[in-house]
């Protein structure tokens, strides 16, 4: 059975569009007391957006060009007909590796684990940048599994 992987593009963009006011968040979630912010980040904090959001090599394109060149759809889930999209987060660090890795939408564990398994294999991207400086950066991926 030919299997056809489609990805998402709407909901990347829509999450670089948000805003230009970035503002960090330890990685529980929380973020800091306004009166108890300084004007550098600590170096833990996670940014849900960043002056300058990560970047992969090449772009969005070459992105989706990664991922459906390495997705492997699992042949359990083809036999049992299993499609949908899976929605990951994972953090591009100072240095542009991608870590903590969670699923926050699941279609199925069989697909859960192909898409973190071809985000786990991304190569080093380039970081997200905070008034001049690399910064953790959390990114939200749709992943979509669909047969034909």
């Amino acid at each position: 059975m030919k299997k056809e992987v489609l990805f998402t593009a709407t909901a990347i963009i829509g999450l670089l569009l948000t805003g230009c006011n970035a503002t960090p968040s330890t990685e529980q979630g929380t973020t800091p007391d306004s009166a108890t912010e300084t004007t550098t980040a600590p170096t833990d904090s996670v940014f849900e957006v960043a002056e300058v959001m990560p970047e992969f090599p090449g772009g969005t394109q070459a992105l989706f060009k990664f991922i459906s060149g390495n997705l492997k759809y699992p042949q359990n889930a083809i036999d049992g007909q299993i499609e949908g999209r899976v929605v990951l987060q994972f953090v591009v660090d100072k240095e542009g590796k991608v870590g903590s890795i969670q699923v926050v939408r699941s279609v199925d564990k069989m697909l859960d684990q192909a898409a973190i398994d071809v985000v786990r294999a991304l190569p080093d991207w380039k970081p997200g940048m905070q008034k001049g400086q690399p910064v953790n950066v959390r990114y939200t991926l749709p992943v979509s599994f669909k047969l034909s």
